[in-house]
This record gives structure tokens, C-alpha cells and sequence, in this order.
């Protein structure tokens, strides 16, 4: 999915592009991901109304309109935005994946596209929106002031799941997703298998400064590579997506375990286990020439 550093890009594209603007028209593409919450027809009741705030909350996009009204936007697993300029707004046939095309006064469009139609557009009241699901229950913000490490502490007191499971429960934090998980458990140097009650107080403050520092970063790259909104940026990561290749930090060849309902990637040298675990990629040989790691936090 688009996950919060990505959002945060879009964020920062659409806001200024679409506060003030007021919407021509709106047309459906594919209905399977609309979730209409208002009893006038859609997409007629968006004519007229103008954008009055563009934000990520968590891993939705809120887009606010005069008279009231959001659209609310969780994009799963492939959704993605795209602002469409005057010049190419009318193209002989919408492409399969468009959901919803948003046509501004005085040209342009905002489209929104989903290849698996996995994504969900909530169409509400702003009185509604705290039913929408999950947007209603997210848990604690961790790119705002108040993600204190008092805060973090609290929130993963009393878990017994394992630690890469608790990063991504959008009820405890908003919002983290498969390759931030990763990479901030890396940056930590925690196995993604740890159980949270398992943390030394130690492990616990890495964790939560590895999670504003790794997001932040991410923020700052894909901000600074200014590419259009629909592309997700991912290349700069150092374990997603590269199991099989050796470790950026030690030289271990970085692996892939099923955690959950996903796979996670790591180091078994730098995020070694403190259990013993059904494939312990700890004990394989290591590189020639691999670093050898420092060693890990000891856990009580």
C-alpha cells in the first residue's frame, strides 16, 4: 500500500493543488471500491463544492469539501492518486484501473486508480466520519507530538505479539505498513519475531526513536526525488524487498520470514533472534569478507 511517508508526498502535491478549487464534475469508474455514506446521488453531489483541506490521517487520505462533506480514502494494498493536467484530461477511454475522476473548474482532474480494487472511498458527512471503519479507531499518530517515548511506552506495555505484528496494528500506531515495519525494525536492530513483552527497556527507546528517524528520512528522500504522485518510491530501502542480497550495514545475506499474514525481511546478523526458531538463518554460514555485527541488546 501507499504507506505514510508516500502519503505525506501526496499530501504535501494535492494540498496546494486542490485547496480553493472547486469541483466541475465527478464520474465513477469502477463502483466496487465506493462506500457511499450520503443519501444524495454520488457523484453528482460533489459538483459545485470546493476542496477546503487535503490530509493524510494515518494511512487514509482526507479530502474535505465545503457543505460538509469528505471523501475518505484508504488505498490498500495498490491504490494510488494521480493529478491529471488540462491538456490530457480528456483521453479517448478512461484506464481500467480509474475509480474516480474529480474534474476542476477551470481544467485539470484528480484521479484516484486501484489495479486489485482493494482500496475503499468513503463518501460521508463530515458528522459521520469517525464511523468509517478502522479510520475511526486509529491509535496514536507517530509522526505527531504527541508520539513521546512516555506515549510509545504505554502502547506497547501490555503487548504479548510479536514486535513487527504491533508496528502494524493501525489501532496502537498510525500508520506503519509492510516496508516501513522492516526497515524501522532494522534500524532498531530487533528481530521482527520479538515478542514485545521479550523488549529491554533499551530495545524499546531504539524502537521508538527508529521509527520517527526512519520515517522522516523517508519523507525527506522521496520529497527530494519530486516525482509524480503515483509513483511509489522504494529503491533507497535497505531490507524490503531485498532478501537474497547482502545486508548495507554487515554483509549477511538479508532473508525473508513469515510473520502474520506477510512476509518480513531482516538480517539475521544485525536482528538476531533471542529464541530459537523453527529456520534459524543465525547459524548459517556468513559471507566472506561479511562485518561482523556489534553485538545485540541484552534482553531481560
Amino acid at each position: 500500500m501507499p504507506e505514510l511517508p508516500d502519503l505525506a508526498y501526496v499530501e504535501s502535491v494535492l494540498r496546494p493543488a486542490l485547496v480553493g478549487r472547486r469541483i466541475a464534475s465527478a464520474r465513477i469508474g469502477d463502483p466496487t471500491v465506493l462506500r457511499v455514506m450520503i443519501a444524495d446521488p454520488f457523484p453528482a453531489a460533489l459538483a459545485g463544492r470546493a476542496f477546503t483541506d487535503v490530509a493524510r490521517r494515518g494511512h487514509f487520505m482526507r479530502f474535505a469539501l465545503d457543505g460538509e462533506l469528505v471523501l475518505v480514502i484508504n488505498a490498500m494494498l495498490v491504490g494510488r492518486y494521480r493529478l491529471v493536467p488540462p491538456a490530457q484530461e480528456t483521453p479517448k477511454k478512461d484506464p481500467r484501473a480509474l475509480a474516480l475522476a474529480v474534474a476542476l473548474d477551470g481544467g485539470g482532474e484528480l484521479h484516484y486508480l486501484d489495479d486489485k480494487r482493494m482500496g475503499k472511498i468513503y463518501v460521508a458527512r463530515a458528522a459521520d466520519e469517525a464511523t468509517i471503519p478502522i479510520y475511526g479507531q486509529l491509535g496514536l499518530d507517530v509522526l505527531s507530538p504527541a508520539f513521546t517515548r512516555e506515549a510509545f511506552g504505554r502502547a506497547i506495555a501490555r503487548r504479548r505479539d510479536q514486535a513487527r505484528m504491533f508496528l502494524m496494528d493501525k489501532s496502537a500506531l498510525a500508520s506503519i505498513g509492510n516496508a516501513y515495519a522492516d526497515e524501522i525494525l532494522f534500524a532498531a536492530r530487533i528481530h521482527p519475531k520479538t515478542f514485545c513483552n521479550k523488549l529491554a527497556p533499551a530495545e524499546i527507546d531504539a524502537l521508538h526513536a527508529a521509527i520517527g528517524d526512519v520515517l522522516r528520512h523517508a519523507i525527506e528522500e522521496i520529497a527530494r526525488r519530486r516525482e509524480p504522485v503515483e509513483v511509489k518510491v522504494r529503491d533507497f530501502l535497505k531490507v524490503r524487498g531485498r532478501d537474497g542480497k547482502p545486508c548495507p550495514r554487515c554483509g549477511t545475506t538479508i532473508r525473508a520470514v513469515r510473520v502474520g499474514d506477510g512476509d518480513a525481511c531482516f538480517c539475521p546478523a544485525c536482528q538476531p533472534s533471542g529464541r530459537k526458531l523453527f529456520v534459524d538463518f543465525g547459524n548459517l554460514p556468513r559471507p566472506a569478507g561479511a562485518a561482523q555485527p556489534p553485538s545485540p541488546l541484552r534482553r531481560k
